[in-house]
């Protein structure tokens, strides 16, 4: 049996972390002000 060799994890760079977690931030309405459900057609981003 081979021993499988080991290559150590490394970390990329996808990005600033700012821009890639506001792509969905727009909207002044909280989760909580609409309904269970409520239709995604329905929803107000503005």
């Amino acid at each position: 049996m081979q021993k499988k060799t080991y290559s150590t994890p490394m970390l990329q760079k996808h990005g600033k972390l700012e821009a890639r977690t506001h792509g969905a931030s727009t909207g002044s309405s909280l989760d909580a002000a609409f309904p269970s459900g409520t239709d995604f057609g329905d929803l107000t981003f503005s």
